[in-house]
C-alpha cells in the first residue's frame, strides 16, 4: 500500500514509521525537519513542509491508498493546529478520493468514554484543556466527513517495550488506562485493513 504518514517525527510515529516500511509499503511523510528522519529507505519519501500548508498536504495525500495520522501537539498552549490539520486532511482526502484513515486521538476525547479518574479529570479540564478542545475542534470535523476513519483512543502512553494483548472497546470498559507505544503502533497499522472499528472511537489499552 501506498501510505501518507502523519507525525513521524513524534514518539508514537518513530513506532510506526519502521512497521509500515518492515511491511513493505511505500511511506510519505511530510516534515518540518527532514533531517529529523533517521530512517533511510528505498520506499520512503520524505517532503518537507506542514500541515498548516493546504497545498504541501495535497501533494503528500494524492496517489495514497491510506493515511495514519500520529500527530501529537507539543504545547499546551492555546492553538488550532490540530483543527486546521484536520481540515486540510479531509479535504485533501475527499479530493483524491482517498478513503481509509487511522487517526490517533486520546482516551476522554469522545462523550462515551468513561471517566477513569478524579485526575484524568483534573487533567484533561485544566492541564490538557487547550489540547483537547483543539483536538475536539478537529474531530467534529473528522466526524462529519464520509472517511472511513478508525479514531484511536490510547490511554496513558508508555516509553517500554511491546507487551502485546491490546484490547479495544467503545467507552473503556474493562481497559487499563495505559498501553506502550510500540503496541498501539502495532494496533493502529493493523486498522489500515480492519473494518471492525470503521467509523469507531475505540479506546484501546
Amino acid at each position: 500500500m501506498k501510505i501518507f504518514l502523519i507525525g513521524a517525527t513524534g514518539g508514537t510515529g518513530q513506532q510506526i514509521l519502521p512497521l509500515l516500511l518492515e511491511k513493505g509499503h511505500t511511506v510519505t511523510v511530510l516534515v518540518r525537519r527532514p533531517e529529523a528522519i533517521a530512517a533511510k529507505h528505498e520506499h520512503l519519501v520524505i517532503i518537507p513542509g506542514n500541515m498548516r500548508d493546504p497545498d504541501m498536504v495535497n501533494r503528500a495525500v494524492q496517489g495514497k491508498d491510506a493515511v495514519i495520522s500520529a500527530f501529537g501537539p507539543r504545547s499546551l498552549k492555546k492553538d488550532d493546529i490540530q483543527e486546521v490539520m484536520m481540515r486540510n486532511l479531509v479535504a485533501a482526502m475527499t479530493k483524491g478520493g482517498v478513503k481509509r484513515l487511522v487517526n490517533l486521538s486520546a482516551w476522554g476525547s469522545n462523550e462515551m468514554h468513561k471517566t477513569i479518574s478524579l485526575m484524568q479529570v483534573i487533567l484533561q479540564g485544566i492541564l490538557l484543556r487547550n489540547v483537547f478542545d483543539d483536538k475536539k475542534h478537529g474531530e467534529k470535523l473528522l466526524f462529519a466527513s464520509n472517511l472511513d476513519y478508525i479514531n484511536v483512543c490510547p490511554g496513558r502512553l508508555l516509553n517500554k517495550p511491546a507487551r502485546g494483548g491490546v484490547k479495544a472497546s467503545i467507552d473503556g470498559t474493562g481497559i487499563k488506562h495505559s498501553v506502550t507505544r510500540a503496541d498501539l503502533a502495532q494496533w493502529m497499522v493493523e486498522q489500515l485493513t480492519s473494518d471492525t472499528w470503521l467509523r469507531k472511537s475505540p479506546v484501546i489499552g
